[in-house]
């Protein structure tokens, strides 16, 4: 009795401290990717499967994570009530922080504006830059490297354009904002594949209701999916007087740190993904439901905890501490090697872009009706700020490469101090 109390006691104390330490490790991504299951499981290969079902369950500690995603949905008013409070910057609606100017604003406006969630922004920012060297021709620009590469970058310019006809299939990511395939549903069965196999293990040598623990998470994401908040898909091409008399607009991104970025094309085709592109439609039923779910994910850990200390015998103690301690490592894992950029649409759409050339960069984002959007996609890379700034302003029209704005200013002042300092200088300019 008493060799059982102890171990009970050093159990306990391991639970507490894994409790504490896999906390510390969760990310509130985790519950983003619970959140819109078609946009994250939008673009998983048979290759990812095994990264999925290592990296992705969620029967871990998740209660500090879980807080963070409320304290969010709270101080954004989504408890007040029917339609109230912003779902942007949430675990429904990501908030890139990021912002656009507008080449040739109207009189009277300034030009700047919010990207918001940002698709097209986000799939670019994951394209990997093309490793090349620092002799020799820039093979998509033709540019020459400078002597003195501070931090290598890249010059996007994307063409966003609705298409007439079919589009390739083999560069068509379908659009994230319907109801949950049948492959995303088969991508989450198989994210909790490791608690399905514990669980499994504990029904078969235990018989212990106990299993539920591990069969719980499975059964969370499927309810979430189930009740996922549709989102506003597509616009419908303009047509008739509307479309001749739209003008072509460019709009300049700071990606922070992800390069430059100039978006092109009609207003009508670029400012729904920096307005409402995948914005939740508002249905209070759903969003009790889908804020009941994180709750309950941030109560499984303690409520497992003092279940075990209680009652769960010695042998499936020690399972329920090996598993956790799994599922804390797996976090560790998926928040540094950032898995949750893992099979989302933004990185179908980054791998479409990157499979091209320099005249074949294009990628197309179709709804199920077959609405469809092409982006085209010219990628310069440079050695520096400075170098992509050169770039920036020679494909401006001639109206505006002597404008800059107060960014802009403050960046050619630390590229200007970058410049004057010894060649062997160990600073990077980004």
């Amino acid at each position: 009795m008493t060799s059982a109390s102890q171990t009970t006691s050093v159990i306990s104390a391991l639970g507490t401290i894994i409790g504490y330490i896999g906390s510390e490790a969760a990310t509130e991504d985790v519950f983003e990717r619970l959140l819109w299951p078609q946009r994250f499981f939008n673009a998983f290969s048979w290759q990812e499967l095994v990264e999925i079902g290592l990296l992705n369950p969620m029967g871990g500690p998740m209660h500090k994570a879980a807080l963070n995603t409320l304290d969010k949905f709270q101080q954004s008013g989504l408890f007040k009530g029917r339609n109230l409070g912003n779902m942007l910057g949430t675990a429904f609606f990501h908030d890139t922080g990021l912002k656009y100017k507008l080449h040739d604003p109207p009189p009277g406006s300034t030009g700047k504006e919010h990207v918001r969630n940002g698709l097209w922004v986000q799939a670019i920012a994951r394209i990997p830059l093309t490793a090349q060297s620092q002799k020799g021709q820039n093979p998509e620009s033709g540019v020459t490297p400078p002597k003195l590469v501070r931090a290598k970058s890249v010059v996007n310019f994307l063409e966003l354009s609705y298409v007439h006809g079919n589009a390739d299939l083999a560069k068509t990511v379908k659009c994230d904002t319907g109801s949950p395939s049948c492959r995303t549903l088969l991508a989450i069965v198989w994210s909790e594949i490791t608690g399905l196999a514990v669980g499994g293990l504990v029904l078969g040598c235990w018989r212990s209701y106990f299993s539920f623990f591990w069969f719980l998470p499975l059964a969370l994401k499927l309810l979430s999916a189930t009740f996922t908040i549709q989102r506003e898909s597509l616009l419908p091409k303009p047509s008739g007087h509307e479309a001749n008399i739209e003008e072509t607009k460019r709009f300049e991104v700071n990606t922070h740190g992800h390069g430059f970025l100039v978006i092109e094309g009609k207003e009508s085709a670029v400012l729904q993904f920096f307005r409402h592109y995948g914005h939740p439609i508002r249905n209070r039923a759903r969003e009790l439901t889908q804020i009941s779910i994180v709750v309950a994910f941030g109560l499984a850990f303690p409520i497992g905890l003092m279940c075990s200390i209680i009652w769960m015998p010695i042998g499936l103690q020690y399972v329920w501490l090996g598993y956790q301690l799994y599922a804390t490592l797996a976090m560790y894992l998926y928040r540094f090697t950032r898995a949750h950029q893992w099979t989302r649409s933004e990185a179908r759409l980054a791998q479409k872009f990157a499979k091209g050339n320099s005249e074949e960069r294009i990628a197309y984002l179709q709804e199920d009706d077959g609405n469809t959007m092409m982006g085209k996609l010219t990628r310069i890379y440079v050695g520096n700020y400075g170098e992509g700034q050169k770039v920036l302003r020679d494909f401006l029209p001639e109206k505006l490469k002597g404008e800059k704005s107060d960014d802009d200013l403050h960046d050619s002042e630390s590229s200007d101090t970058l410049k004057s300092m010894p060649e062997n200088s160990n600073v990077n300019n980004t």
